[in-house]
């Protein structure tokens, strides 16, 4: 197979069951000897078609006129494939795409018809590619940009009423372009100086907590680079950073990640805390638990110990420091860097999961210490998984209080009520929600509960 054969494999994998890119496609390539470039091309087309669906589909609606074709799976399929190529990809020379794709049609016998159809589509949209016309955004303006934009229509009405359309464009704008990769450096493992000179030509600094954030400058991925696979880094965001920084963790601290996969924040805070504190990483599934162990083993990192539990019924009761809850959400702020969660996500999704963090939060706050400190995060922009989630927690416990940010935290990622809030479309970063919860009182329950969900 080529690689053009293999991506419509994936696609056709995805389409009948939508899922996480990444695991797609390690999948469909697992076993098989495929060129660096070739995989990194195979990344980049795939993740290109789901991110540009909704105009990709626009386009082949308005070319295709035969309505059987057009309803025929396999040939948006292959045509979604050709149309990527030629509109986002300007390394590839139009009549490449082109014979691409009507080779992609003729190579196997179900779609050997569609070769003409294909050839005609793509020659069609070189001419026009430049000058497409989208809907009238007078008639529906949440139409048009869904379609010029590639997003569901319910979320970009919901941004237009809280956002307005200037901010809505700038965040549909990021959420298409390539999110870029960033490297977090250890802070036990190799100096600051030494670390610099090995990626020198591989990254660039970029702005972050304890000025740990590395941008990477080539395109590589991840398993290619030997500082990962040695443990000297690990890769993680910089808004990830803020939310440690957040929870100010100190030496010596006791901490549990409620949440922790994939296990960046537990490896940073592990690192902070130093032999003399402890990080117990809990996650609700053995498949999500293994991420965390493979990210910090990696790293070497001895005081974390892994746990499976369920969050919502943790097996112990006030003996933590600090407690950090990265809660499940709708991600509305890494869309960039997951654009298959645009399309599986719905409306209902936000009133489903505001019950569950509820639960995790209110379960959360049963860990923390007398004195100590809750950290509540999501990755998204949506304010029922945000600002109304903490109102309704601080309503219901009023041994705890919010707390202001750390002094490490730059003003700019902090609103006026003192939430953390990075915005891609004011911040160009991962869009991140934190607020952090003191607790007043002391706690009576006993430390450790043995009816828990281990």
């Amino acid at each position: 197979m080529n690689s053009r054969q293999l991506i419509l494999r994936i696609m056709t994998g995805y389409d009948r069951r939508p899922g996480n890119l990444d695991r797609l496609i390690d999948h469909a390539l697992a076993g098989l000897h495929v060129d660096h470039r070739d995989r990194r091309l195979i990344f980049e087309i795939v993740y290109g078609i789901v991110r540009r669906r909704a105009t990709l589909d626009y386009l082949i609606d308005c070319h295709v006129n035969d309505e059987k074709n057009r309803s025929d799976p396999l040939l948006r399929r292959i045509l979604r494939i050709g149309l990527y190529q030629l509109l986002y990809l300007d390394r590839i020379p139009d009549h490449a795409a082109v014979n691409e794709t009507v080779e992609l049609a003729k190579a196997a016998r179900l779609s050997r018809s569609f070769a003409g159809t294909a050839n005609a589509v793509m020659r069609a949209l070189i001419t026009k590619k430049k000058q497409v016309e989208y809907p009238d955004p007078q008639k529906d303006l949440a139409g048009r940009l869904a379609v010029e934009f590639s997003h569901p229509k319910w979320m970009i009405e919901r941004w237009l009423r809280r956002f307005g359309l200037s901010n809505t464009r700038a965040l549909l704008t990021y959420n298409n372009e390539k999110p870029p990769v960033f490297l977090r450096r250890s802070l036990r493992k190799m100096t600051r100086r030494r670390f610099e000179a090995d990626v020198r030509l591989l990254c660039e600094r970029a702005c972050g907590y304890r000025d740990l954030y590395y941008r990477l400058k080539k395109a590589l991925l991840p398993e290619n680079i030997r500082l990962i696979r040695q443990g000297f880094c690990n890769v993680q965001a910089p808004s990830s950073g803020w939310v440690v920084a957040l929870l100010d963790v100190k030496q010596g601290d006791r901490i549990v990640d409620v949440c922790s996969a994939p296990g960046g924040k537990s490896a940073l805070m592990a690192e902070i805390i130093g032999d003399a504190g402890t990080v117990c990483a809990c996650e609700v599934s053995l498949q999500r638990l293994r991420m965390v162990v493979e990210t910090t083993g990696a790293m070497n990192l001895r005081n974390i110990y892994p746990l499976v539990c369920d969050g919502t019924r943790p097996p112990f009761r006030g003996c933590f420091d600090k407690v950090l809850l990265d809660a499940p959400c709708t991600a509305t702020g890494v869309l960039h860097r997951h654009p298959e969660a645009r399309w599986i996500r719905t409306v209902h999704d936000i009133t489903r999961l505001v019950k569950v963090q509820a639960m995790l939060l209110d379960a959360a706050a049963t860990l923390v210490a007398g004195g100590g400190t809750l950290v509540y995060a999501t990755c998204s922009l949506e304010p029922e998984e945000n600002e109304q989630q903490i109102e309704r927690f601080l309503a219901d416990h009023p041994q705890f209080e919010l707390e202001g940010c750390p002094a490490a935290i730059p003003q700019k990622f902090i609103d006026d009520r003192g939430f953390l809030s990075i915005t891609p479309y004011a911040h160009q970063m991962d869009g991140m929600f934190a607020a952090r919860l003191l607790r007043c009182g002391g706690i009576t329950a006993p430390p450790y509960d043995t009816g828990g969900g281990i």
